[in-house]
């Protein structure tokens, strides 16, 4: 590996050429061999990641060739960050529910139930699924955004009776305008029904001999 300090030559150099690899940090131009990754056996988190990354450049091309998308990351990008890798940041980052309140939840028409967000840009959908304590699906909506001085928050306001509301499940998942999905959940109450009942043990069988106490 070679390291050179403000070359004329290579400076800003970055990516593949006949075997050599140039990379950029600060003011240092760093040349070394492309690595043999023949041998690497790949976990499935890393095949997985791969197949993200790949995903996200055909995203990352899709905003550069889109104008809309384009002015949409234009005025988002941070600065000194391209387009194209503000684009690419946003494929590999999916997006994140704060808090799913339902302290408001008694199993009513009418109750809403609130989801908080920081990440106002990147919310294109918002999707509530309540199950009842046999984890049957009772409905299923979508939540209306309500934006906040410091971020946003959606609202959904509960169409059907659950009468035995404690132990039933909220499940919400999160879209956004990527295309990522993010699926979080939480239990009313923090009560978890059991999973299956055993029978009492029969009485024995009575003998000729026994009387009733």
């Amino acid at each position: 590996m070679a390291i050179s300090y403000d070359n004329a030559i290579t400076k800003n150099y970055h990516g593949m050429m006949g075997g050599i690899v140039f990379r950029c940090r600060g003011d240092k131009s760093i040349m070394s061999k492309r690595p043999d990754c023949s041998k690497v056996v790949k976990t499935k988190a890393q095949k997985d990641n791969m197949k993200r990354f790949a995903a996200a450049t055909i995203y990352g091309k899709k905003v550069l060739s889109d104008p809309r998308l384009r002015e949409k990351y234009e005025k988002k990008k941070k600065m000194y960050q391209s387009v194209w890798n503000a684009a690419i940041s946003d494929f590999m980052s999916k997006p994140k529910v704060d808090a799913i309140d339902v302290k408001d939840y008694k199993g009513l028409p009418g109750n809403e139930i609130r989801i908080s967000a920081l990440e106002r840009f990147k919310f294109v959908a918002v999707i509530v699924t309540i199950l009842n304590i046999l984890g049957q699906v009772l409905e299923s909506g979508r939540a209306v955004a309500r934006p906040l001085s410091d971020g946003m928050e959606w609202d959904y306001v509960v169409k059907e009776i659950n009468p035995s509301y404690k132990g039933s499940r909220v499940v919400v998942r999160v879209v956004d305008f990527v295309g990522n999905v993010v699926q979080e959940s939480i239990s009313i109450d923090g009560f978890s029904p059991p999973t299956s009942m055993t029978p009492p043990p029969a009485p024995p069988p009575r003998g000729r001999g026994d009387r009733d106490a």
